[in-house]
């Protein structure tokens, strides 16, 4: 009970101060975003779309992800997010830290209602909070924050299957409590975001099949 008790005080404590959290301003859609759309439907590996469906594309290089959403028989960009893939690379190797390349699908989203800040071990959300003061921060660990979406690779051989399955190495979109080095290379494999922006980017694609290439 008294354990229970804290971590409600904790996240009524957390979503008060929420409204006070200021990250950087949000990024515009480009025509350079809405061309890393159209390229990345128009290629020969692409899934099959439908409409409603969610297409999320990573640019390693440019350390950004463009969402966009089929309507009318189109994709349309509805929002671009800094982020930070893997500090060692593009790769899908078992323990290489490297971000997968290629394809692949949201199989599970997770923590839906975690307060923002709520740290998550194994996907589990714990009792632990990170208040956003200490979300750009250069003493703590790195940590998974507020929302998962688990990524499950459709390339065999690529980053599905023995020696390179992206859901095998447990490869997510997450929050982070290092915001500060979003825009540079500096994951452990997995895409981070702002935790404003994984809220976001989760309420968006929660329910509908969502499909994330990650380019070179």
């Amino acid at each position: 009970m008294r354990k229970t008790a804290a971590l409600l005080a904790a996240a009524a404590l957390a979503r008060g101060a929420i409204a006070d959290y200021q990250p950087p301003m949000k990024n515009p859609v480009t025509d350079y975003d809405r061309q890393l759309v159209a390229a990345a439907v128009a290629l020969p590996s692409a899934p099959s779309f439908g409409e409603g469906d969610w297409l999320l594309v990573v640019s390693t290089r440019d350390q950004r992800l463009a969402a966009a959403r089929m309507a009318g028989g189109a994709f349309e960009v509805v929002a671009v997010y800094t982020v930070s893939t893997a500090r060692a690379g593009v790769g899908a190797e078992a323990d290489s830290g490297k971000t997968p390349p290629g394809w692949h699908r949201v199989a599970e989203w997770i923590g839906g209602d975690a307060v923002p800040g709520q740290v998550f071990v194994s996907r589990h959300p714990t009792e632990e909070i990170i208040p956003y003061p200490d979300w750009r921060s250069d003493l703590s660990a790195d940590k998974v924050l507020t929302r998962i979406m688990w990524l499950d690779g459709l390339e065999p051989g690529r980053n599905k299957g023995p020696g390179v399955d992206s859901h095998d190495r447990f490869i997510y979109l997450h929050g982070t409590n290092q915001e500060h080095l979003l825009g540079q290379p500096a994951s452990h494999g997995c895409i981070r975001l702002f935790n404003r922006d994984v809220m976001e980017l989760y309420a968006f694609t929660e329910g509908h099949p969502a499909y994330c290439l990650v380019l070179r």
